[in-house]
């Protein structure tokens, strides 16, 4: 009897979880759309990224975020992060080679130190913005990190189509990061009601 009870609580716990997830999909947005660039140039690495239009609404747990060094290279070498997260680097070479990693950026000034194969070196993000990193011993190693205000964006090797999955319904306000500091590109406020899926076209312009 109690076998039979307890598979019976399980389909119950089972079925509970497969209509909230069903429920969670039904609230979700996809924002399809399109970035374009004034005068036909590709810039690279754009990253098209949605705030909440009420900042209050704004909470974002801390997260884990690994960068590894391997093959003398930073993989990923371009990584989007938030005001809180934790960044690990990790020394994965095959071989015994150190790295030594420092940033003289806006974003986080910082210095490592000499980390051997298999060392796990980290730091904390604390504010928004963008910088780069290198490592001291390989002078062709380099990476870049950017710090935004949220978890929903996406990184496009070159203008184009792009696709936002999954964004609860609400008012946002579309963003894109250029790296390129002499365009821009301005703020778009879209409100989400349905499950639906939304289409935008955005203008990257000189400043």
């Amino acid at each position: 009897m109690f076998s039979i009870s307890l598979n019976k609580n399980k389909i119950l716990l089972y079925t509970l979880l497969f209509l909230f997830s069903v429920s969670t999909l039904a609230q979700a947005h996809h924002l399809n759309g399109k970035i374009e660039v004034e005068g036909g140039k590709t810039l690279k690495n754009l990253i098209i990224y949605l705030e909440p239009a009420d900042s209050s609404k704004l909470k974002l747990e801390p997260k884990l975020h690994k960068i590894l060094q391997k093959g003398r290279q930073f993989n990923p070498d371009l990584l989007v992060v938030s005001p809180g997260d934790k960044v690990q680097f990790l020394n994965d070479e095959d071989r015994e080679i150190d790295h030594n990693i420092y940033s003289l950026s806006r974003l986080k000034n910082f210095d490592l130190g000499l980390g051997e194969r298999g060392s796990v070196l980290d730091i904390t993000i604390d504010k928004n913005g963008a910088g780069n990193f290198y490592c001291s011993v390989h002078k062709l190693m380099e990476g870049r990190m950017i710090s935004l205000n949220t978890r929903y964006f996406t990184i496009l090797e070159r203008p184009g189509k792009f696709i936002l999955p999954n964004i609860p319904a609400g008012d946002w306000i579309v963003k894109v990061f250029v790296f390129h500091r002499r365009y821009k590109v301005v703020p778009v406020t879209i409100t989400l009601n349905a499950a639906s899926h939304e289409e935008i076209e955005l203008k990257v312009v000189k400043k």
